[in-house]
């Protein structure tokens, strides 16, 4: 059963290690970064590139999968790096891993949409305290249980009070399985105090936990699945409210790479 897959005995057979050629860490050993942003969404990355925000560590240095293949950034200005993921928890976990791999980083800050299972307004940013494991990936990172405590919530949640983000704090539903968010799971995991439905969350924590990390990890509510499901800004997000998000993860990552220097 795949609750049963946590093998924490023996070694992995293949490690991001092995899988990163050598030059590919020469490219990266100039830039000491220490805190990735990761995000989802192509036409952010694209708003950032044209509002000269983010520029390539090297044209050379990427990172995905067969896939695609992706551009390593940095913030302008900064030493935070940004990357674009694939969405869904293994494409996200392996980011996670070629990171921890390339780079000193031991920090994450996550940001992107998710499903209102609440009566909760668009745009409204929630903090994610526990995540329902709903998806495979998390059972190879960590102990089978149905839920897995996000750490840095509280700490993520006062960092926000400080920069006067309003948020909201609760429970979040990871699923593997977008078209298969049935009424009677929905409604389970609303009474088990879910807020909001999305697809990597668990599985980030439990890689973290295990390689030693921290994540940072907010979301912001995009359709609805209170009542009948409404598209409302899913996939149309404007460009102002792409670039807040943006900004407010930038200055979390800013804020985090203060305290460690003092």
């Amino acid at each position: 059963m795949i609750t049963q897959s946590f093998d924490p005995a023996s070694l992995e057979i293949v490690r991001a290690a092995d899988t990163i050629r050598a030059e590919e860490k020469a490219l990266a050993a100039p830039f000491p970064i220490r805190s990735f942003v990761i995000v989802f969404s192509g036409a952010l990355i694209r708003l950032l590139l044209e509002d000269g925000l983010i520029e390539p560590l090297d044209e050379r240095l990427t990172i995905g999968s067969a896939a695609f293949k992706n551009p390593i950034y940095r913030i302008c200005g900064t030493d935070i790096g940004l990357v674009l993921s694939g969405i869904g928890a293994p494409m996200a976990a392996a980011i996670v891993e070629e990171l921890l791999t390339l780079f000193p980083c031991r920090r994450f800050l996550v940001f992107g949409s998710s499903g209102a299972l609440v009566d909760l307004p668009e745009g409204r940013v929630i903090v994610p305290t526990e995540a329902y494991r709903d998806e495979g990936c998390s059972y190879h990172y960590a102990t089978a249980s149905p839920w897995i405590r996000i750490r840095c919530a509280e700490r993520l949640a006062s960092l926000l009070d400080r920069l006067g983000v309003p948020y909201v704090l609760g429970k979040t539903w990871t699923t593997d399985a977008f078209y298969r968010e049935t009424e009677n799971n929905k409604a389970q995991r609303v009474k088990d105090g879910c807020v909001c439905v999305e697809m990597e969350c668990s599985a980030l924590q439990a890689v973290c936990d295990y390689r030693g990390a921290e994540l940072y990890q907010f979301v912001y509510t995009a359709d609805s699945l209170h009542g009948t499901w409404s598209r409302r800004i899913l996939g149309e997000l404007e460009k102002d409210m792409r670039l807040l998000y943006f900004d407010v993860a930038r200055k979390l990552a800013e804020m985090l790479e203060a305290e460690d220097d003092n």
